[in-house]
């Protein structure tokens, strides 16, 4: 039986950044904006120190169902000019936050366009949280250089499920 999880639906909106990105995300301070590549699509740039900000429901999972289970985040980036600030500020429901340094971060595959940052586990996530923030902050160079996102990715990970009989036209199995 193959063990690979199926996706769910991402609870991030726009991830991608097309150009109505700003209808699912908000940006203070510094310089935000989508562009396009010919061969990957639309991504983001940010510099100058920009916030660029998502809040996304949780799923309504009681304390025993989201006992096994959890968040990952997960993205695709490249900081352009290696530019210090560039991170990923996870803001749970209590106000904790969990950062993602970028700057000081040496990518698997430094000559690659885009490196792909596997999903992150989000910690300590409550049934009681409603929300959880997601912050982009670019970094604090200028121009063309800056930290580049795309493919803001969330899910909920779930405990794989276990067969535990099986039955077909009325008759069971053991598995």
């Amino acid at each position: 039986m193959n063990e690979d999880e199926i996706p769910g639906r991402n609870f991030i909106k726009a991830g991608r950044f097309p150009s109505a990105w700003k209808d699912s995300w908000t940006h203070a301070g510094g310089f935000a904006r989508t562009l396009a590549d010919p061969d990957y699509g639309y991504y983001l740039l940010m510099n100058d120190k920009a916030v660029v900000t998502q809040i996304f429901q949780t799923a309504d999972f009681t304390a025993a169902q989201l006992e096994k289970a959890w968040y990952g985040l997960s993205f695709q980036y490249e900081n352009y000019g290696d530019g210090s600030n560039s991170k990923v500020i996870i803001i749970t429901g209590d106000g904790i936050e969990q950062p993602i340094d970028l700057s000081g971060k040496i990518p698997d595959k430094p000559m690659a366009d885009w490196n792909y940052f596997p999903p992150y586990p989000l910690t300590n996530i409550i049934a009681d949280y409603e929300i959880i923030t997601i912050e982009l902050h670019g970094s604090d160079l200028k121009e063309s250089s800056g930290l580049r996102m795309t493919d803001v990715n969330i899910q909920l990970h779930l405990e794989p499920l276990k067969l535990s009989r099986l039955q077909v036209d009325e008759v069971p199995y053991e598995v």
